[in-house]
């Protein structure tokens, strides 16, 4: 079989069924023992299990006939399991041979998602035969029926179509929107097609089930065709272990496999694990007596199941010695078996990571710290590509820097003081909070109101703060939390809305029966109070230079009035429903407004829409703002999510996740690099430059009119980087041979390549409009670098590696913040006032993401530490490891002295 990764076809008219053994090993041991001695080992180790591996493969005899009972039925199959429960396993070596024996002619196509589903399924029947060629084309044209068609064709010579998606997990951590949709399309034609030769089996861990949430044609397929596998029973085990062999002649000591079962129990059930342990124990067991024997699992066990980390140090040190030359083999086997499973176990929680990320930022944030700061200590000698790119992602994926927690009830309104060093909220438990930009309050929690707080807003000059109840109160305090007269009775149906004038000298407020009211410092009414909206106010605030009024009201229209309470304007309408929200812009020139048809507009100052409803929330829309130099616009909504838009309604990242309620209050802070959100019971804080990752620096005045294909030579003159039309990078030695396969990834032709100066890594720049990073195997870190609107014609290293510069024919140069260093600093600083880093429990995962921070971003000795642990290895003539620590320490020097910058507090690419 070619390997998986590569995908397969199969015909498996000559494979023996399963069904059609019988199991030597319920025999005696004299009769086995009568069977030819086979000495090659019976077990994998860490291979995985493949079609070939059929006759290896034991223990799941009544899954297989379950499973093919089930295809009989139906034509679809989902197999859901936990990481690494031998659900491919179950597959390969299982169910397709048990299918190939009782099928006159059957052909398997196998492939995984990857980047591109359609891309992999091409790769699968070109690499395979070439006689599948015009199928194989087929694949690259992506239409709706594109599955459908290449079905169709492979019918012609075979009788039954099994298509096996294995790791459809990759859907969601591999591959982007616009392909997954499409695939998923395609895929539930294939599966709702009313042909019994055509079968479809997909592979996938449990824990990404809810990513089918986003998809109803999943959720169908998993309501009718899923079903999940167990652990394996002891029994199962039992043939699993004896089984293989048996069929070599060998059988195992009495009692030996009971006490194999009982330890793999105790390493969490980890199917890697036992078959690595059995395939060691048959190469140090003498075969001539024919039976594996205790003593020898004995001596292997603790070296096996103990403490793996003190094993590979010792096989490391050469300063250890060694009695026998055999020893040595078998300590080197286990620190290949250590870092097998730190591998498995890091790839496992980089998946988990990218899984979180959509639903569960801040969880997924801590986990992409762990894993990284895992790799580090775990695996040095390797940074994985799996690990690199879920860090990546999480350093674009917005997550709150910091979260207040105080209020007994849900956070309704809320503010930034003038200076940007407060914040003020208010809540529904009738209390006001002042906090400072720590997030620690700065006094008790003032109380004046009797109901729940539904407005409050800073003075400009930032003394006073004004805050309205439902029950109509108007209360003024002092940045003290001090009363500075006694609370008033201002609209008699309740306040929604309060503001102060731009001199800071009179309040503004708005009841719920649709009067507005104007009142000085004292609470004394200066006008009287005007109706501007039939069925009462929704929010009003003040222009930026003072001279007018804007509100909405309950009937969905927006107002705009002179401070005598004349209307300036016709009162407008411009959403499919009601107007929920307004902003004014700094220059008063435009204004933006929120609506319970889930999108957001922008509006000239006399009412006029600017183009199209900004589209991207899922709920209504309950908070706007603009940010203070006119750019950006936020907005926070019932779906649980903020998002930030240009002046011309693009949305700029993700939507911000992280609140569990509806967000219901938005601000920019006045320097606006940072961004408060109210919602449940929490008051969160956002940092503006840590969620955009590039920035524009300049704009190019040549304009290209043809694309430039790109080589370049590694730092060391060893290898050769390509770039292609057919979208493709490759890797060249000297002599020109090409190394492995194509890097596929990009969608159009391949600009530019580079490599970094220490030449691990290398940068591409397509006409997809994205620059992608990989490491040099091919792995693509990550997700690809979007932001530029045209083709990307050049890509660069700085000097120092850490950033990378893009130039497009949209006329712009953007810089992003490359290597694990900076992603991992970004990744930290959001976290380092949160209290997730607080009250750490013993290894929990918090306390490891801590750690990790402190040891590689916080603490500025530890480059110096290393340093001097290089200098100390070199002294012993161990040049590789000091060579490793002092490139560590020059890495890890430039994050030191970001330590006591304030968690929102990023790199500043201004000052790079």
């Amino acid at each position: 079989m070619v390997n998986s990764s590569e995908g397969n076809i199969n015909t498996g008219c000559n494979v023996q069924g399963i069904s059609k053994y019988n199991f030597f090993s319920d025999s005696q041991s004299e009769d086995i023992h009568c069977r030819p001695l086979k000495i090659d080992s019976p077990y994998l180790g860490r291979k995985t299990f493949e079609i070939k591996d059929k006759d290896k493969f034991f223990g799941r005899d009544k899954w297989i006939a379950n499973l093919s009972d089930r295809l009989e039925k139906d034509n679809a199959l989902l197999l859901l399991g936990a990481a690494y429960s031998g659900k491919s396993s179950l597959i390969l070596a299982g169910l397709i041979p048990y299918l190939g024996y009782h099928k006159n002619s059957l052909i398997n196509l196998t492939f995984q998602p990857d980047i591109n589903p359609f891309e992999s399924i091409y790769k699968c029947l070109d690499f395979t035969y070439l006689k599948q060629l015009k199928i194989a084309n087929i694949s690259q044209v992506i239409r709706e029926n594109t599955l459908i068609k290449i079905v169709n064709l492979l019918k012609q010579d075979y009788e039954c179509v099994l298509i096996l998606i294995d790791r459809f997990e990759e859907l969601f951590t591999k591959t982007q929107k616009p392909e997954r949709d499409k695939f998923v399309d395609n895929l539930f034609q294939l599966s709702q097609q009313q042909d019994s030769s055509v079968k479809v089996v997909l592979t996938m861990r449990s824990d990404f089930l809810d990513r089918f949430s986003e998809y109803p044609q999943l959720a169908k397929i998993h309501d009718r065709y899923s079903c999940i596998l167990t652990r394996m029973s002891d029994d199962e085990l039992k043939l699993a272990i004896a089984e293989p062999a048996a069929r070599n002649g060998v059988t195992f000591e009495q009692g030996l496999i009971e006490q194999i079962i009982d330890d793999f129990h105790q390493q969490d059930d980890s199917l890697p694990v036992l078959e690595y342990t059995l395939d060691v124990l048959w190469k140090n067991e003498n075969l001539q007596n024919r039976v594996l024997q205790t003593k020898t699992y004995q001596e292997l066990k603790e070296q096996i199941f103990g403490d793996l980390s003190e094993q590979a140090h010792q096989f490391i040190n050469p300063s250890v010695g060694w009695c026998e030359p055999h020893l040595r083999e078998k300590e080197q086997e286990i620190q290949k078996l250590h870092l097998a499973l730190t591998e498995l176990k890091l790839r496992e929680q980089s998946a988990r990571v990218l899984n979180l990320l959509p639903v569960q930022p801040l969880e997924g944030l801590v986990l992409a710290i762990q894993t990284m700061g895992e790799n580090l200590e775990k695996y040095p000698h390797q940074l994985l590509a799996p690990v690199l790119g879920s860090l990546k992602e999480a350093t674009n994926t917005p997550t709150e820097a910091n979260s207040l927690r105080g209020h007994e009830q849900e956070v309704n309104c809320l503010a930034f003081s003038p200076d940007g060093k407060f914040i003020a909220s208010g809540s529904s438990d009738s209390t006001v909070c002042l906090w400072n930009i720590v997030g620690n309050p700065t006094a008790q929690f003032l109380l004046g109101h009797e109901q729940e707080v539904n407005c409050l807003a800073f003075s400009p000059d930032g003394k006073f703060i004004v805050s309205g109840s439902i029950d109509g109160i108007l209360c003024l305090w002092d940045l003290q939390g001090n009363l500075m007269t006694q609370p008033w009775q201002g609209n008699e149906e309740g306040i929604i809305a309060v503001a102060f004038s731009s001199n800071s000298d009179s309040i503004v407020s708005v009841g719920f029966d649709g009067t507005v009211c104007l009142w000085d410092l004292e609470g004394n009414a200066i006008t009287q109070s005007w109706r501007g909206h039939k069925e009462g106010v929704i929010s009003v605030t003040f222009s930026p230079n003072g001279d007018s009024i804007i509100s909405v009201g309950f009937d969905g229209t927006v107002c705009l009035w002179d401070l005598e309470g004349n209307a300036i304007t016709q009162p407008w309408h411009g959403h499919e429903a009601k107007i929920i929200c307004i902003a004014f812009s700094p220059d008063s020139k435009y204004i933006v407004s929120g609506s319970s048809d889930s999108t957001v507009r922008l509006w000239d100052i006399q009412g006029n829409p600017i183009g199209q409803p900004w589209r991207g929330h899922e709920g209504r829309v309950n908070s706007v703002a603009f940010s203070p130099d006119g750019k950006f616009i936020i907005s926070g909504s019932c779906d649980r999510t903020i998002r930030l838009w240009d002046i011309d309604g693009n949305s700029i990242t993700q939507p911000w996740r992280g609140h569990e309620g509806q967000v219901n209050s938005l601000a920019f802070s006045p320097d606006g690099k940072l961004i408060v959100s109210g919602s449940d019971k929490t008051v969160r804080l956002w940092e503006l430059d840590q969620i955009l990752q590039d920035r524009v620096i300049g704009r190019s005045q040549r304009k290209y009119e043809n694309w430039i294909n790109s080589v370049a030579f590694s730092p060391d003159g060893n290898w050769i980087v390509s770039a292609s039309n057919d979208s493709t990078v490759r890797l060249w030695d000297i002599d020109g041979n090409a190394i492995g396969q194509p890097w596929r990834g990009h969608e159009k032709e391949v600009n530019s390549v580079a490599f970094s100066l220490d030449g691990n890594w290398i940068v591409s720049a397509s006409n997809d409009s994205t620059v992608r990073l990989w490491d040099i195997d091919g792995n693509a870190i990550g997700q690809p670098w979007r932001g530029h609107e045209n083709w990307v014609n050049s890509a660069v290293f700085s000097p120092n590696g850490q950033m990378i510069a893009s130039g497009s024919l949209d006329g712009t140069v953007r810089l992003w913040r490359c290597g694990w260093q900076e992603w991992l600093q970004v990744c930290c600083n959001r976290l380092n006032y949160h209290p997730v880093f607080h009250n750490l429990e013993n290894g929990s995962d918090a306390e490891i993401a801590y750690q990790t921070c402190q040891k590689y971003v916080w603490n500025p000795q530890w480059p110096k530490n290393l340093n001097n642990q290089g200098a100390v290895k070199l002294k012993e003539e161990l040049y590789s490891a000091a060579l490793e620590d002092f490139n560590q320490a020059i890495q890890l020097n430039f994050t030191s002295h970001w330590k006591h910058r304030l968690a929102w507090q990023s790199v500043h690419t201004d000052n790079q």
